[in-house]
């Protein structure tokens, strides 16, 4: 058995029993792992205040190759992201962001980017106001580049014309767009030009000035489409998110 250290942030959390958790957690060293908090739930519990769902922690933990939950033995916070539980906006987005990750990523290799890149989506979320969702949409794009099917959007998958600022059609299993001409028998979901500048722009940006994103309503509906369906179609069983479910109904 070994004993690991590492950082982690935390997905999601299961009661286990009457005083412990099971946390479904990634971390910097070893990937997406299971752990078992024993009496994490107890009034006298050493990791209190540190195991709430989209908390950056440090950890130890006791490794056993065989089985599937290993043993959580200390917890110490990194970063509790406080101002996010005052929002529910900011909290439902970061909890998005977890469970794309969650649900696309199986197996316990090493992946430090994806870790980096998530710790940093959910610190810009706690500290930044604004359109809360461009920083969403900043994960899903580096998500997306990170497990190596990036769309292109710059020139139509068929003829290699410059799409610009007449948009096009977008195919999902070809990862990028046809043009207006192309697209009129091949068909996808329409993207306008304006939109395809954002998606453009955020695969280059870097998070700092995706915050400063402010698109009108068509754009919006078209991107939360569009990763919808990218992620429908390139992630075996996924369906919408739970928590973007939630976030589109409120006002």
């Amino acid at each position: 058995m070994a004993i690991l250290k590492t950082e982690a942030v935390i997905l999601k959390t299961y009661k286990l029993r009457e005083t412990s958790l099971i946390l479904s957690v990634y971390t910097k060293d070893f990937g997406k792992i299971k752990l078992v908090a024993k009496g994490a739930r107890g009034p006298k519990s050493k990791f209190k205040g540190c195991l709430e769902p989209l908390t950056h922690i440090g950890i130890v933990f006791y490794e056993k190759k065989t089985r599937e939950l290993q043993l959580l033995s200390q917890a110490h916070l990194i970063n509790p992201h406080v101002k996010m539980v005052g929002s529910l906006k900011k909290t439902i987005l970061g909890l998005a962001a977890a469970e794309l990750l969650d649900k696309a990523v199986a197996g316990e290799e090493s992946f430090e980017k994806l870790f980096v890149l998530l710790a940093n989506v959910l610190k810009a979320l706690n500290e930044n106001g604004g359109f809360l969702e461009a920083i969403l949409w900043f994960f899903e794009t580096q998500f997306i580049d990170l497990m190596g099917y990036k769309p292109t959007w710059n020139d139509c998958l068929s003829c290699g014309q410059s799409l610009g600022i007449d948009g096009g059609y977008f195919q999902a299993q070809n990862g990028g767009l046809l043009c207006s001409q192309c697209g009129a028998a091949g068909g996808g979901l329409v993207i306008h030009g304006e939109t395809l500048e954002i998606l453009y722009f955020l695969q280059r940006a870097s998070l700092s000035e995706a915050v400063q994103l402010n698109p009108d309503q068509q754009q919006i509906a078209e991107i939360r489409k569009m990763f919808d369906l990218y992620f429908r179609t390139h992630i075996e069983h996924m369906r919408q998110l739970n928590s973007l479910e939630i976030y589109y109904k409120m006002k």
